[in-house]
């Protein structure tokens, strides 16, 4: 009889271990995720469409941006080739 008690008191003890880990499990994983579908969706409400001209102001605003990148890259390549054949010594 005494046997059969340790038994029933080493279940119990799993079934709380297991209890435990399922609310840790609740902690790490399930409540992060509940809070991050809440913050997107009320993020997606929360946004509109740009109407025409902030559209407009924003795609001039890359365009420039693209141009820019796109000359400072033209001017380093531009500097960088008459270097490098300096360096090397090509050509002579």
């Amino acid at each position: 009889k005494n046997n059969n008690r340790t038994t029933e008191q080493l279940t119990e003890r799993q079934v709380y271990s297991h209890s435990n880990n399922m609310s840790d499990v609740n902690t790490l994983i399930v409540e992060p995720f509940t809070k991050f579908v809440r913050d997107s969706t009320y993020l997606v409400k929360k946004c509109t469409k740009p109407d025409h001209k902030e559209f407009a102001k924003i795609a001039r605003a890359t365009g420039l941006g693209f141009l820019m990148m796109g000359f400072i890259g033209f001017f380093v390549k531009l500097v960088h080739i008459p270097i490098n054949n300096i360096i090397m010594g090509g050509g002579m």
